[in-house]
């Protein structure tokens, strides 16, 4: 059997939480993904407007909730009605300093600031909904 180290896990938690977002927002099914990461995963999310919005952030944000209840990711937290790209961009960075597992940039308004932070902070992995941003891998 081939030993994982932190990273390895932390990156592959990051790839199947991010799958399974997006397939949530797109299902209503039930999640599962086993995580043996004691330290846990925590997620951090910039919506555009407010959580319960009945649409696109609110999409965003009953996902997480099946994902916590599935024992997928630990926990997250959001900041909400980010309409200013500037302010989002500063929420994106706060979290990623504050060591969040995967920063989640919810749309594509975002995609020029996550360009700019994500080659920052190596260790955390980032994500845009609904946009293209490359951080220097394309």
């Amino acid at each position: 059997m081939k030993t994982v180290n932190r990273k390895e896990r932390r990156l592959r938690r990051s790839a199947i939480a991010a799958s399974l977002v997006l397939g949530a927002t797109a299902a209503s099914g039930q999640v599962s993904a086993s995580g043996d990461d004691a330290d846990g995963f925590t997620v951090a999310v910039v919506l555009p407007s407010a959580a319960n919005d009945l649409a696109f952030s609110q999409s965003m944000v009953d996902s997480l909730e099946r994902l916590v209840e599935a024992e997928v990711i630990d926990e997250y937290v959001l900041s909400e009605n980010m309409f200013v790209v500037e302010d989002a961009a500063a929420a994106l960075r706060d979290y990623a300093e504050a060591g969040h597992d995967l920063v989640i940039a919810h749309g594509s308004q975002y995609g020029g600031s996550l360009q700019e932070i994500a080659p920052d902070f190596p260790d955390t992995s980032f994500m845009i909904v609904d946009g293209y941003a490359t951080c220097g891998t394309a």
